[in-house]
């Protein structure tokens, strides 16, 4: 089982370790297919027609024992892209609210964690299938 957690409001490069300067960057072009340097994905005073990222959130994703499994990026109030920790393999991303991932088992994990922390809409087509698998093991 894995949790959110350490989320953080991201607004600056410098917040950022080099490697999610490098997952911004993938979460962009995933979000629009532009390849822009994070600096311009975080410039809150670009014009409207600039590809910036509002409402950008960064949280950890941690195992039972506290580790670090994946990073998720949270963007543009339906969008988000789950990394493994400390690389640019992106693993899932968040469309229209919903995940999206190629590996099942991954999915449900992610997904029941997402209905954990209040992530995922309850309107959301998947929310009843992960709510299920969302209850903290006893």
């Amino acid at each position: 089982m894995v949790e959110f957690t350490n989320r953080r409001d991201i607004t600056s490069p410098a917040q950022l370790a080099p490697v999610q300067l490098e997952q911004l960057v993938l979460c962009g072009a995933a979000y629009d297919d532009e390849d822009l340097p994070a600096e311009r994905r975080l410039n809150q005073d670009a014009p409207d027609d600039e590809a910036v990222l509002y409402s950008c959130e960064l949280w950890d994703v941690v195992a039972a024992d506290g580790s670090p499994v994946y990073e998720a990026w949270f963007y543009q109030s339906d969008s988000g892209s789950v990394f493994l920790t400390g690389t640019t393999e992106m693993v899932a991303q968040i469309i229209q609210c919903g995940l999206e991932c190629e590996d099942a088992e991954r999915e449900g994990e992610l997904g029941a964690a997402l209905v954990r922390a209040g992530l995922l809409p309850p309107g959301d087509s998947e929310y009843r299938r992960f709510s299920g698998a969302a209850a903290p093991e006893a």
